[in-house]
């Protein structure tokens, strides 16, 4: 009974950890399958920006990005995708969607308030290539 115990608590403690780590913008959900899938990790100079080439890509991504409150950014999404989709959807704290990005519509701007985390999800659809996402402060 006490192993049982033990193991629950450490369960529980991983998951936590794990769900600190996301909602604080370190961690990443994958719910992907890909033959090949190489994502840039957001430091230095990769700090503003989410960046992955890919081959046989399907599934999602998910990751939260803290900014600055009261500030206005600019969001750019671009892509070499050679077979399949890949978009960008960037929703709120309240996880209503703000916009999707693509190829048609690859810029967005986006006004932060006070508290809010903004909820990216990659998507992709059988995709080969490469995308990224960048934000800087609209000026």
């Amino acid at each position: 009974m006490n192993k049982l115990l033990l193991l629950l608590a450490g369960l529980i403690a991983v998951f936590g950890l794990v769900y600190l780590l996301y909602i604080n913008g370190f961690g990443v959900i994958n719910s992907k399958s890909a033959l090949v899938y190489q994502g840039c990790p957001r430091i230095g100079k990769n700090k503003n920006r989410i960046k992955a080439s890919f081959t046989s890509c399907r599934g999602t991504v998910k990751r939260v990005i803290c900014l600055q409150p009261g500030k206005r950014y600019r969001f750019v999404f671009s892509s070499v995708i050679t077979k399949g989709t890949v978009c960008v959807e960037i929703r709120d704290k309240k996880k209503e969607s703000l916009v999707v990005l693509d190829r048609e519509h690859p810029c967005a701007v986006l006004s932060v308030e006070p508290g809010d985390r903004l909820y990216v999800t990659t998507r992709f659809t059988g995709a080969d290539g490469k995308y990224e996402l960048a934000w800087d402060l609209q000026k």
